[in-house]
């Protein structure tokens, strides 16, 4: 009776035993099985997850051994590199387009160049050999890559929602005093004028007084000096960069009878000279000034950069090729009716 009982005892253990045994293989099965179907499902995801590189907070990207974080560009999304990064280019994006993209502050121009300026070129790399960029800049490089239709948005985009900027409004408005500013024909006017991105995008930081001279630089502690490049007499603000420096006035007045030997007889103020002018009898013939307006603005900043004094033949050159370019996307546009329209009334000796 005894060894009966010993050995129903010994088969229990055994019994029990074997089922722990068998629950715990199948337990085990069972997660592994459940995280391998869950890693399947989601692999594509992993695989772009570890593509991406974080903006913020990274110890690979700093200034002055300090990570970035920006809390109003995180607040729009902005969290990866390959955000700011255009694809199409294998190169970050300007701050124009970054500012039509996210709608950033036109102002942060510094904390953007210093941010992608301190990316180190491995991620640049990564950012390169990862084919499958995120979706907001699928999206957005869906918009940026529509040949046809780029300048059209944009125009529009500034039409229908000129960018407003109270502080900046209000400095250009107590500078020319009792003449009211049409800010919408200011927005507008670089988007009839000209077809070329690199004068609407100086025009557009003109307008928010975001140009570079020696009394900012030397606020900033980047120039030794804040008098103006041409003079070295004046102290270098946008009004005297642009319109007051003596020797700038001289082209300014070149350009006047330059005008008037074309019939497009326009008095040019420092009012016009930054806003442009719609008081011609033809569209075409104020987008005519306007456009040699902004080039001579833009000719003007160029020459500073060279240390070099404006001469009014080197700006007539520069206009000429600037309308040679224009005269060659009209012929691939099969717009070159309108382009003769336009232009015929341009003579060059």
């Amino acid at each position: 009776m005894y060894a009966l009982s010993i050995s129903i005892l010994s088969l229990s253990i055994y019994i029990y035993i074997y089922l722990s045994l068998y629950i715990y293989i199948y337990i085990s099965l069972s997660l592994y099985l459940s995280i391998y179907l869950y890693l399947y499902a989601n692999s594509s995801l992993s695989f772009i997850l570890l593509n991406k590189t974080i903006l913020w907070n990274n110890k690979d990207i700093t200034s002055n051994n300090k990570t970035f974080f920006y809390k109003d560009w995180f607040e729009r999304s902005i969290k990866y590199v390959d955000q700011l990064y255009d694809y199409r280019i294998k190169d970050f994006y300007s701050f124009d387009n970054i500012c039509y993209i996210y709608g950033i502050p036109s102002n942060n121009f510094l904390k953007y160049y210093t941010l992608i300026k301190s990316i180190p070129i491995h991620i640049k790399s990564e950012i390169n050999t990862n084919n499958t960029p995120c979706t907001q800049t699928t999206f957005v490089e869906n918009i940026l890559g529509r040949k046809n239709k780029t300048n059209k948005i944009f125009y529009t985009l500034q039409i229908q929602n000129p960018t407003e900027n109270s502080k900046i409004q209000n400095k250009w408005q107590v500078l020319f005093g009792e003449n009211e500013l049409n800010w919408k024909h200011i927005f507008t006017m670089p988007y009839k004028a000209t077809i070329e991105s690199t004068l609407r995008n100086f025009q557009y930081k003109y307008v928010h007084r975001i140009i570079a001279t020696n009394k900012y630089l030397f606020k900033c502690k980047l120039s030794n000096s804040n008098l103006g490049d041409f003079c070295s007499e004046n102290i270098e603000t946008i009004e005297h960069l642009f319109w007051e420096c003596k020797h700038i006035q001289p082209i300014w007045n070149q350009l006047i009878s330059f005008l008037e030997q074309h019939q497009l007889n326009v008095k040019l103020s420092f009012l016009n000279v930054s806003f442009g002018i719609n008081s011609l009898k033809s569209i075409d013939c104020n987008n005519i000034v306007n456009f040699m307006v902004i080039l001579m603005k833009y000719f003007i900043l160029n020459m500073k950069y060279k240390k070099q004094v404006p001469n009014f033949n080197c700006f007539v050159h520069s206009l000429k090729l600037k309308i040679e370019i224009e005269k060659e996307i009209a012929l691939s546009n099969d717009t070159l009716q309108i382009f003769e329209q336009k232009w015929n009334r341009i003579k060059f000796s």
